[in-house]
């Protein structure tokens, strides 16, 4: 679901979640263009997450992959 009051795609610095997870990341960078574009995440997890699944996620996603954090 797109929200008209955040920036989406999202830029570096911008706070996202990942899809089908209760973890959140940062964008650190962003590398390719187009459909090959990857967004590189510093992970967190907030609170009620379980923080173990951070600590194991993976830092490269596609747009498909990320949905606002607001």
């Amino acid at each position: 679901m797109r929200h008209p009051y955040i920036p989406w795609p999202p830029s570096v610095g911008d706070r996202v979640g990942i899809r089908g997870t209760r973890l959140l990341g940062i964008v650190e960078r962003l590398t390719g263009q187009g459909s090959t574009q990857r967004y590189i995440l510093t992970i967190f997890a907030p609170a009620i997450a379980d923080i173990g699944a951070a600590k194991v996620a993976r830092t490269n996603y596609t747009l498909d992959e990320l949905e606002p954090h607001s």
